[in-house]
């Protein structure tokens, strides 16, 4: 019987150094979770939202001045082939370096188009003096060869449609791409490029210049077998940047075929609702339609890994001149519809926005591309110089599109006192996963992150703050903004105030 108490008293020594383990441990271990409140503010990011059209910043452009066009992170250019190669060899490379320098300054980036035809009868302001000439699209001494009826320079006539099956056409064409890929490919302000090779305005059609009845490639004898070295020659000289290519007619099969072959796609004249015929009830609906059972049964989940751009018809202040058939409502179902099909950029043309229509305009951007919320963070372990601890975060995209650029997470610590970074973290995290709902009204996906650290053992007694940012991949330098209300300085967000003992 005297044995039991001598063995209680052991098991209570043993429990004894037990708690006080766990109590010092626990000690050093702390846990704080916080959850930001979501921002409806709207963003300005890389790659997404409203584009200007032609110019840099028609903005605060001096000569235009359009105060309520948006602000935008991405540019739109188009030229035609006279434009870039007048002589034989001899590539305007400046006209583009040109646009690419001011765009940079503004940290905009540009999507190009390339193309060989005008519209009949289009005219361009140029020349000494300056006048008004017809665009041809191919350069002068490019129709010389591919057309025995040119006279002289050129006849003030663009007329000449050019026979895309022309092997001559072909290799001039893949020799000018080459060029352009060369200079430019490696580019990072090049966001993508708009595969506008073929037909009027670079749109795959022969609008203006065909009957009207057979306006559409495949009536005028081109097959999608036929188109398929355009796509080849835009892939060769641009292998590392991203396509698009235009939405052709509703009984053509080529746009299909690229987006099968991993090209985005983009469509015109989106928001056109004219009486009779029109692009939202007759030609989109039908089109996609076409698409899908014939050429690219997944054409409209092709979203998740390349990007949909829309430019819309006419202009807003078009609009507002029929207000009878543009009410604020209908323009809130093109916004939808741009939504609906998940797109990422959406082209204005650079046109005053009327008023009746901002409120529509702004609960469009939005949603517009992607848009990252924090819903939740932890940061746990043991908050102390050497400490090991970890951060536990859980995101969504509210947007209707993925980011096709990966913005990896970083998370820095902060000195409150002077505001001074003491470490960077890496989630090394690829955000081009992150979807949002595949319907716009659905709650999205939450992604989960854990990243373990260490904190610097020199760190000093104090407070400190946990930063997030989303940054320029190879740099610590944020340049995404989150849907949260917690900026601090630049893209960086303020998460979790800490005290080191």
């Amino acid at each position: 019987m005297k044995a039991f108490p001598e063995a209680m008293k052991k098991m209570l020594i043993i429990l004894n150094f037990t708690i006080i383990f766990l109590f010092l441990n626990t000690a050093c271990a702390s846990s704080i979770d916080y959850s930001p409140i979501e921002s409806d503010s709207i963003l300005v990011n890389p790659d997404i939202g409203i584009v200007d059209h032609q110019t840099i910043n028609i903005k605060s452009d001096p000569y235009w001045n359009i105060p309520s066009y948006p602000e935008t992170s991405v540019v739109y250019f188009r030229w035609y082939w006279e434009e870039l190669e007048s002589e034989e060899g001899k590539f305007n490379f400046q006209l583009i370096d040109n646009t690419f320098q001011e765009a940079a300054k503004l940290n905009k980036k540009v999507v190009i188009r390339f193309m060989t035809m005008a519209g009949k009868d289009e005219t361009y302001y140029a020349g000494t003096p300056l006048q008004y000439k017809k665009v041809l699209g191919i350069p002068c001494w490019l129709k010389q060869q591919l057309d025995p009826d040119t006279q002289g320079e050129c006849a003030d006539d663009n007329s000449f449609v050019p026979d895309y099956h022309d092997p001559i056409f072909q290799s001039h064409l893949t020799r000018f791409l080459k060029a352009m890929g060369a200079r430019y490919g490696s580019n990072p302000n090049l966001l993508r490029l708009d595969v506008g090779l073929v037909g009027t305005w670079g749109e795959w059609h022969l609008y203006s210049h065909a009957d009207d009845n057979a306006s559409t490639l495949g009536l005028n004898g081109y097959s999608t077998d036929d188109l398929q070295i355009y796509f080849d020659m835009m892939k060769a000289a641009f292998p590392n940047k991203v396509l698009t290519i235009d939405l052709g007619t509703t009984d053509d099969d080529f746009s299909g075929s690229a987006t099968s072959q991993g090209l985005g796609w983009r469509a015109d004249c989106i928001g056109d609702w004219t009486p009779g015929w029109n692009h939202m009830q007759d030609a989109y609906p039908q089109t996609i339609e076409h698409i899908i059972n014939t050429s690219d049964p997944l054409f409209l989940s092709r979203w998740k890994k390349a990007p949909v751009d829309f430019e819309v018809c006419y202009t807003m202040a078009d609009w507002a001149k029929q207000p009878q058939i543009y009410t604020p409502e209908k323009v809130r179902e093109t916004f939808d519809t741009a939504l609906a099909l998940h797109a990422s950029l959406f082209n204005l043309k650079s046109d005053p926005i009327p008023s009746m229509y901002q409120d529509e305009l702004n609960a469009f951007i939005k949603k517009l591309g992607y848009r990252f919320v924090i819903k939740h963070v932890q940061l746990k372990g043991d908050l102390t110089p050497g400490g090991h601890a970890s951060i536990s975060s859980k995101w969504v995209n509210v947007g209707v599109a993925p980011s096709y650029n990966n913005y990896p997470v970083v998370w820095k610590l902060v000195n409150s006192k002077d505001n001074n970074v003491v470490a960077y973290f890496y989630a090394n995290n690829d955000i081009t996963s992150w979807l949002p709902a595949e319907d716009v009204n659905s709650e999205p996906e939450i992604y989960s992150l854990t990243n373990d650290i260490v904190f610097p053992s020199n760190m000093k007694p104090g407070l400190y703050s946990l930063e997030v940012g989303l940054v320029k991949e190879g740099t610590n330098n944020a340049i995404v903004n989150l849907a949260i209300n917690n900026k601090s300085n630049s893209q960086w967000y303020k998460l979790v105030n800490f005290t080191v003992k």
